[in-house]
């Protein structure tokens, strides 16, 4: 029987499947926009001062000037703006529509690029990334071709609170790549060419989502332009792949059919 869909289209959820990923241009509303740029603000200023081993920074940072890389559990951090944003209903709509009405929280993350600062993201696949244990992953990369998107079902969302664009390192990802089974991180050149690369420009407001099998990248920020991106991810209970809990609230149910 075909199951009603709530946000997406036959033909976006069909992309991503295909694909790997899907872009949205409008994710975010304007006002929730500025909420959640004011929120960023306050903690780089916080960060100026203080340390806290889940914010990240990059390497340019001096004592007199911190510059943020990440921040981790950024729903803890950020209070309630950042909390409202994991069950956001349409979040939560386009995660069933990609993933079923079983839906669990994995982690939280905000991504930052600062400007002419921001570094480069080696080419990865994230189901390696700190998911599971190194014993798992040499387990499922034994698996090859045969670990399967829908055996490993675990989708990311990056939203954007600014332009996310090749100038300030937008992600970049090779289409269909999540169906070539898991490899060790960084990924070596010669699993994909470079012709195969799409450049994933999303405007502020929009919303990336990729499947934890797609290779991915991001290149560093050279333009005067920030690049903000907070990432919520989650997965509908996998058949043999044991993820690992990674932060506060991980595998919370934040959906039931």
């Amino acid at each position: 029987m075909t199951r009603t869909l709530n946000r997406l289209t036959a033909s976006q959820v069909g992309a991503f499947h295909d694909q790997g990923f899907l872009v949205l241009e409008d994710a975010i509303a304007p006002d929730d926009l500025d909420v959640l740029r004011a929120s960023v603000d306050v903690l780089e200023a916080w960060a100026q001062h203080h340390q806290h081993p889940h914010f990240d920074v990059e390497k340019t940072s001096t004592d007199d000037h911190v510059a943020l890389r990440k921040i981790q559990a950024i729903h803890h951090h950020g209070g309630e703006p950042w909390r409202a944003l994991l069950t956001h209903p349409l979040t939560l709509d386009v995660f069933e529509d990609l993933l079923g009405p079983d839906l669990r929280f994995h982690h939280s993350k905000l991504m930052m690029k600062p400007p002419f600062e921001g570094s480069a993201k080696h080419w990865h696949q994230d189901l390696s990334e700190g998911f599971v244990s190194p014993a798992e992953v040499a387990r499922l990369i034994e698996q090859g071709t045969d670990l399967t998107p829908e055996r490993a079902p675990v989708v990311a969302i990056q939203y954007y609170l600014d332009d996310s664009s090749a100038a300030n390192g937008c992600i970049e990802v090779v289409p269909g790549s999540h169906r070539r089974g898991l490899h060790t991180n960084p990924l070596a050149p010669e699993l994909f060419s470079r012709d195969e690369v799409v450049q994933a420009e999303v405007p502020a407001g929009g919303a990336l989502l990729f499947h934890c099998l797609t290779y991915h990248f991001s290149a560093p920020n050279t333009s005067p332009h920030k690049r903000r991106g907070p990432v919520y991810e989650y997965f509908a209970p996998p058949d043999d792949v044991a993820l690992l809990p990674r932060q506060q609230d991980y595998g919370l149910r934040v959906r039931t059919g």
